[in-house]
Order: structure tokens, then sequence, then C-alpha cells
């Protein structure tokens, strides 16, 4: 919806706050605000993305009515309507806004306003009186809130370049660079690749007093309870009711709405629940691939009707273009991101700017709450395969001196909080891994074109039904999402049904290849690259001999040389 920038506990010259939150309108295009207090040593910037109430009403930061709290909001409370409807009984409301639904919930229900909001958000408050920051994201983490503090000062905005734009020195963070080569994990703590910058955990409130910082949890998968006794006709109707109203929920908006849709079970299940919602005229858009092997779109052309590929758009990307598309990436993303899939998407993203619709559904998520990923088979031995579906090379590519530096970050681990291995792996990926990075790359990419991405499937209350149910629901045999598959058995096609997807992330090693050789040997002998401490270039370069011979497979280990040398040039 919007990009929010705060500074609290120090001044902070208005021009280059201003021009800080300007970093920031690609995000928000449709408005620009500040609410700038140098005696109390607080600044807040808003950058609008009209969704909801396009009238001047929306405009923020928003003041309370007593001019007591004022707030920065980015995302959308999708039961606003229903909460305000709870608070009128004693607040009155001069918006249409879900912002002035949290500036009166925080007022009547106070930190408890959390546990209310059925949404995705990261939102600041400011109380004049006490001089307290409160500031929030949502539980499982959709919309971004990255922050720095000296132990007096907090800056805190949606992305890292706006602090960067505040004066903050972009310093690398070595042991998360550890983290990525070594492991291949990113986005698994609250730390980020610049020194000192983090980001506020999902499902975690902050709070800023007299320079005293105070992190706290409100929400945690963890202490979700099993529901083991639910049969199957009422787990099913339990499934699709809430699927339907999670869909239902996110059409509130008075912009266009549209939903990103690929050969998969899915997004089509949103697709069909979607269609319900409208009536039918619902623009949707897919990522192609040259390739049989990979392309979204044969299937979709088989399954959707002439009237339905009317509103249906189209991209491919080309493999001339990728070099060209990851550079502009790697500056929307501030941080290293995905690879080829990531440029792919935002490919797509660009064509729903063209298309004239602001707001998107997609599948997301789905996979982490019904077991879908293949490793979930036996996830008690499973590794963490790389973001390209290739197995992580072998870590003697990294100089020996770094990764003797960080020999106690050699054996990570993630909280097992459930008895069951598949609980547990499920947990890993929705709160650590898998999800996290995603909605990092999905977030930065739809902003960057002013489109808003809503969830269906990472509702609350979906996330808390699904993680309660037992196994079979999940697995059975080969079967996977078995309790997706059974609620739309009779409603999805066939087809899609019965598609063996092979995730287009594993073009990468194709591309890499086929296409890519002279880039990666001439990075190889580049003097910037070779200056980058973190490689053993001996053992690099016969791995990637190895790669172009046939004899390696995984390519994901070459898109973090490119990742990293990127980033590097770029901010560091």
């Amino acid at each position: 919806m919007c990009g929010i920038i705060g500074v609290v506990g120090k001044k902070t010259a208005q021009n280059i706050f201003e021009q800080a939150r300007d970093t920031l309108a690609k995000r928000g295009p449709d408005d620009a605000g500040l609410f700038y207090d140098a005696a109390n040593e607080i600044a807040f910037g808003h950058r609008r993305l009209s969704i909801i109430d396009l009238s001047k009403a929306g405009h923020q930061p928003m003041a309370s009515g007593d001019g007591r709290y004022t707030i920065i909001f980015n995302g959308e409370i999708y039961n606003y309507l229903e909460l305000k409807q709870e608070l009128e009984k004693s607040c009155q409301f001069i918006t249409k806004t879900d912002t002035e639904v949290i500036l009166h919930a925080y007022q009547e229900w106070g930190v408890k306003c959390l546990e209310k909001f059925n949404g995705m958000f990261a939102f600041a408050i400011w109380d004049k009186k006490s001089k307290k920051l409160f500031a929030a994201r949502d539980r499982l983490g959709v919309k971004p809130f990255f922050y720095y503090s000296d132990g007096r000062a907090l800056s805190f905005a949606s992305e890292i370049k706006a602090l960067l734009a505040l004066g903050i020195k972009a310093r690398p963070n070595e042991p998360i660079i550890f983290d990525y080569l070594y492991h291949g994990l990113y986005d698994h703590t609250d730390e980020t690749f610049f020194d000192n910058i983090s980001v506020l955990p999902p499902g975690h409130y902050l709070t800023w007093v007299d320079g005293k910082k105070l992190i706290t949890k409100y929400w945690d998968a963890a202490n979700i309870e099993p529901n083991l006794n639910i049969g199957e006709t009422e787990a099913r109707e339990q499934f699709t009711a809430l699927l339907s109203d999670s869909i239902r929920l996110r059409f509130r908006s008075d912009v266009p709405v549209g939903v990103n849709l690929s050969s998969g079970l899915d997004s089509n299940s949103i697709y069909h629940y979607a269609l319900e919602v409208t009536g039918g005229k619902l623009h949707t858009f897919s990522m192609c691939s040259e390739s049989p092997e990979y392309n979204e779109c044969a299937v979709l052309d088989r399954v959707l009707t002439d009237e339905q590929k009317q509103y249906w758009h189209t991209s491919i990307l080309s493999p001339q273009e990728v070099f060209k598309q990851a550079i502009v990436l790697n500056r929307i993303q501030d941080q290293p991101f995905g690879g080829i899939p990531t440029v792919a998407y935002e490919k797509m993203i660009g064509v729903a700017k063209e298309a004239g619709i602001t707001v998107l559904l997609e599948g997301q998520g789905v996979d982490e709450l019904l077991a879908g990923y293949a490793y979930y088979q036996n996830p008690a031995s499973s590794l963490a395969t790389s973001q390209d579906s290739s197995r992580l090379t072998h870590q003697d590519i990294l100089n020996s001196d770094f990764v003797h530096k960080y020999d106690s970050r050699k054996n990570t681990s993630f909280p097992a909080p459930f008895a069951s291995p598949l609980l547990n792996a499920q947990y890993r990926d929705l709160r650590y891994t898998k999800l996290p990075r995603v909605l990092r790359f999905n977030d930065h990419a739809t902003m960057a074109y002013g489109r808003e991405l809503r969830l269906p499937f990472l509702d609350y209350r979906l996330v808390e039904f699904c993680f309660a149910l037992s196994e079979n629901y999940k697995i059975q045999g080969k079967n996977q999402k078995v309790l997706l598959r059974e609620a739309m058995k009779d409603i999805v096609p066939t087809a899609v049904q019965q598609t063996q997807k092979k995730g287009f992330g594993a073009i990468q090693t194709e591309w890499f290849k086929q296409y890519f050789k002279n880039e990666v040997y001439a990075l190889l002998n580049s003097g910037s690259f070779k200056n980058l401490s973190f490689w053993n270039q001996d053992k690099l370069r016969e791995r990637v001999d190895d790669f172009y011979q046939g004899k390696e497979n995984n390519s994901f280990f070459i898109w973090q040389c490119f990742n990293l040398e990127m980033w590097f040039n770029w901010y560091i």
C-alpha cells in the first residue's frame, strides 16, 4: 500500500528527511506526507499508494482527533469494516480508511489491538503525551519494517535504501554473508546484509521510550494447539470456508484487483473463488517460458475459456534480458535475492502495471501450510536445497580464513517446538527460511511498480487451522497438500490437478549452462570480484569448470557470485 519512514530520538534536517522519504516514491506514487516535530525529535514520512478511500481524507501521517496520536501505516487491515462497526460504539470516524481504524483500535485496546487485526501491516504510532513510539509488524511478516538503532535514537523504514538516504553508513554484515555463502540462507534472522540494520521479526511489536527500545512477540505459529479430532468432511468444509472468506476480504479495494495465475493448484484455487467474488472479467497474469518444460502457460491455454483469455496477460523473460534486469532488481531489493525466477516475476508485475491492475492476489504460502515441498516426505533427514532446486555445492569454494572466522555459525539449527518432524520443518520454512525471503522478494518487486500483493493463504486464520491439522491432511503416500486437493477435486480443472510442475527456478541451471558461460568466466576474471575476500578463487574456478563440463549440476553458487558482486558494487 505505501512506504513509511521515521526517526525518533534525534533531530534530522527536514530536507534530508524528505529526500529519504522520497526514495520510497515508487511504493507510494499517489501522495507524500510529513509529520515533523524538531522540538520532540520526531519525524514521520509517508508515501501513499491509494487503495482504500482514494480521497484526500486518507492522507498520512494521520493524527487522532485530539492530536495526541500520529500514525504512519503500510499495508491493509482486511477486516477493517467489522472492526469499525465495533469501534463506532465509542469512537467517531471521519474517514473511510483502515488507517483510522488502526488509530482508534490502538486508543481503545492498546497493544491488544494487534490480536484484532486480520491483515498485512507495518505501522508506527507516536504518542505525543507520553513521548512513546509503538510500531508493529503483521503475524507472518508480509510487510517489511527495517530499523537502525544507535542506542539513543531509532530510525525505521519500509526499505533499507531509505535508511541509507538518512546518512546511515552502508557496511557489509559479514556473518550474514557467511550464512548466505556457506548455508544458502538469508532473511532467516533479524539481521540484514547491512551491519547494524535489522528487521522487526514477524509477529512482533516495538516500543521506544526515552532512548530505550523493547521488542516483544505477540504471535507465533509455534503456539498453535493441535486439532487432531476433526473429521474429513468438517476439515474440508472449514478449510474451504476460510479460504473463500479470506479471498472475499482481499477483494476489499477501491482500485482494480487481479490474480497472479500459474498452472498450479494453489493459484487456480484462488482464481476459482475470486471468480465467485467478481462474477467474471477478472484480470490474470502469468509467467511463461519458451521452453515447454518450464512453461506455465501451456496448461492454462488449454483450461481457460475464450472469455477468460480476454483478461489473461502473459510475460516471457528472455535469456538476453536477465543480467540487465538483475542489475535493476538488485537496486530494488537492497539485498541479494533469489535469482532468475525473481527477475521473471518482476517482469510480470510490470505487465500488471501496464494493464492498470493495482492489487494482485497470489497463492504464496500453501506449500508451507499443507506440506507441498517434496522434501517434506522425509522431513527429519531433508536438506535444504538451494533456490534453483539444486543441491548446495561444496563449501571448499570459500576462503578458509573466512570460514574459520565463522566456525561458530557452521552448524545452523532452527527452533523445533513440535513433536512432529513434519511440523517442525513446516515451521522452519514458514518462520525462518522459505517464506521470509520470498515475502521480501515479492514485496519489493511489486511495490517498485506501485502494485499491492495480497496473499489469501496467509490469512492467519488459515495458518492456525492448517498448522493444527494432523499429518494425514497434508501427506498421504506420495500425495501432498492432500486437504487442498480434496477440497478442489471437483472445482479446479483436471489438467491443473494432474500437472507435475517443475519449479521455474530449475531453469536457472539450464540458462547458466546454455547462455551465460562467457559472463561467468568474465566475472571470475574481474578485478573487483577477485578483491572479495570470501572466495577460494582456485577451488571456485574448479567448480565452475565442473559445472560447464557436466560434472556439477548446481548453479546457485554461480548466482551467489553474481548476486554478491552486484550488491557490493552498488551499495558498498
